[in-house]
């Protein structure tokens, strides 16, 4: 059980991831063969399924930590360990296709950020339900989570295209995929 004091933040947490993954269905479903079809390139598919993971991950992890009476612990095992599976595989795909090493260092950057959070966050999970007075794992999960809320929103705003500069522009998977460039003036076209 979480104490009290911790309840505010689990309630924002929570309400944070719900509205996120609601943003982030909206901005998948304006352009769904972009992103997520069998058609769309497998970074732009990896992109979008570790952003889902990472904040579907926090809202269960958030409101597991709201119920009462149940140890939180044994409730984020779970949870943590559905997205370290869920990894995997898009991991598997990342690394199947070799486009140079540059690609590789960002498919790799993108794979273990997310294997690094979940594995540390089932870890703390397990450390909770040990111990579950112990403050240090209440704490590491609390952030862990927020890096989950960066780990998502970095990869939903590069789902968007959004153009990014330096090592973080330059650690991004989608910087490997070749799409047209968008056509200046179709707006005044009419």
């Amino acid at each position: 059980m979480v104490p009290s004091e911790f309840q505010s933040f689990f309630i924002a947490s929570s309400g944070a991831a719900a509205a996120l993954v609601g943003l982030l269905f909206v901005a998948v479903s304006l352009s769904p063969e972009r992103n997520v079809t069998r058609r769309a390139p497998v970074e732009r598919q990896a992109v979008a399924g570790g952003a889902f993971t990472a904040l579907i991950n926090a809202f269960f992890i958030s409101i597991a930590a709201l119920i009462p009476h149940l140890d939180y612990g044994l409730l984020t095992i779970p949870f943590s360990a559905f997205s370290l599976v869920a990894t995997i595989p898009q991991a598997w795909v990342l690394l199947r296709l070799r486009k140079g090493w540059k690609s590789l260092v960002r498919r790799l950057f993108l794979i273990l950020m997310a294997l690094g959070l979940y594995g540390f966050e089932l870890q703390n999970g397990v450390g909770l339900a040990r111990e579950p007075n112990q403050p240090g794992f209440l704490y590491g999960m609390i952030f862990l989570l927020i890096g989950l809320f960066g780990l998502g929103l970095t990869r939903a705003w590069q789902l968007l295209g959004a153009q990014r500069y330096g090592f973080g522009g330059w650690l991004n998977p989608l910087r490997d995929i070749r799409e047209d460039p968008p056509v200046r003036g179709a707006a005044k076209s009419r």
